[in-house]
């Protein structure tokens, strides 16, 4: 079959929040995460160094800020952040709950 369809409300969670929909879909070079961040949610700092992924964190709705190598990048529904794959980041949710759609590749 040339496509695999996936609803992300229909995949366990594997972390708080996060909807790792890679496996499901049968992704072979590319990772894709939903977050469905809560009120004053927040993430696990971490890097991909290991993996050489750089991400593309774009956030679909609400409000939230990524911090990226300590700078803090405030962000609004339609903007998108590039993180390369050394750079430590960590979802940062507001007041109000938000949705992150994460891309990432080697």
């Amino acid at each position: 079959m040339s496509y695999t369809k996936v609803n992300y409300h229909d995949v366990d969670p594997k972390a708080e929040a996060m909807y790792f929909l890679r496996d499901p879909l049968g992704c072979e070079n590319l990772g894709l995460t939903v977050v469905d961040c809560e009120p004053n949610w927040t993430g696990m700092e971490h890097d991909h160094a290991d993996r050489r992924h750089e991400e593309v964190y774009y956030l679909v709705e609400g409000e939230a800020t990524l911090h990226v190598d300590g700078d803090e990048v405030a962000m609004d529904a339609g903007d998108a952040v590039r993180v390369s794959p050394d750079a430590t980041r960590q979802i940062e949710n507001g007041p109000r709950a938000s949705t992150f759609v994460v891309v990432g590749a080697p």
